[in-house]
């Protein structure tokens, strides 16, 4: 057994349960002195700058893993075992936690749900510190379409992020407001977009579709969701019915542009 000393407390472990840390594995293979210190007779380590939290999370998936993977996943839970598998080189654990993050702040914006919103200051924090870039364009993404006003993680934001992760954060909300903004003022015209004529009869409704689909809800906790308007907007039967034959293929095409331009976009609008 080893004693691991992590902030206040005193955990043995069983050797054999470590084995599957790089770090631990090539330190447990080394002879020790027969001065080390011990406890109870088994060697201790002091693990400085760990926390408690974030081992707790790691010992019950290595001793545990069946309720591990059972239990309600919060992101507390990913980002203790994401920190202690980065640090000791714990490929499987570390694996898992990656994996936890791309189901909620994806590789595709156009992917993002509801649950991208929480935490995504921190997931930003936690993607530097532990070298996850590629769930980084999502959580900007998401913590941009929040309103800094409500009690959600848009209103913290100064508290997590860094002054130049601030600068990505602004800078990619001016982005997404210039992108809106363009599209509200003249929907049917998009320089590029291969087919978006529209006739006479449906130019009209599809103005005023496209304006107040996009228009901002005061009362919603975040602003206009691009991405996610644009992808609900290409399901909308109820209205596509309404369009003559030609008139729907320029209006899906028109989307289909709009958002091929805007995910390919987002990650230079946060400087990333």
């Amino acid at each position: 057994d080893i004693v691991l000393e992590i902030e206040t407390r005193l955990l043995k472990v069983h050797r054999k349960r470590l084995q599957c840390s790089i770090i631990f594995s090539d330190m447990l293979h080394i002879p020790q002195p027969s001065e080390t210190d011990q406890i109870d007779g088994c060697p201790s380590v002091v693990l400085v700058g760990d926390s408690l939290a974030d081992w707790e999370v790691t010992l019950k998936w290595l001793y545990h893993k069946d309720d591990f993977s059972r239990q309600a996943i919060t992101f507390d839970i990913v980002s203790g075992a994401l920190r202690i598998s980065t640090k000791y080189e714990i490929p499987s654990l570390r694996q898992w936690a990656v994996t936890e993050l791309l189901s909620r702040w994806p590789l595709d914006v156009v992917n993002m749900r509801l649950n991208a919103l929480p935490h995504a200051a921190e997931a930003i924090t936690l993607a530097q510190e532990c070298n996850v870039p590629e769930i980084l364009p999502s959580c900007f993404y998401a913590l941009s379409v929040q309103k800094f006003h409500s009690s959600a993680d848009g209103g913290r934001s100064h508290i997590v992020l860094s002054p130049n992760d601030l600068r990505r954060l602004i800078a990619g909300r001016e982005a997404l407001q210039d992108a809106l903004v363009r599209i509200i003022i003249d929907p049917l015209t998009e320089p590029g977009c291969y087919n978006n004529e529209s006739c006479g009869q449906c130019a009209p409704r599809r103005l005023e579709y496209w304006r107040t689909r996009l228009a901002p809800d005061a009362k919603s906790p975040w602003s206009t969701w691009l991405t996610r308007e644009l992808n609900q907007m290409l399901r909308d039967e109820a209205f596509i019915g309404t369009l003559c034959s030609d008139c729907v293929h320029g209006h899906l095409s028109t989307i289909r542009w709009r958002l091929g331009r805007l995910r390919g976009a987002i990650p230079a609008f946060f400087l990333l």
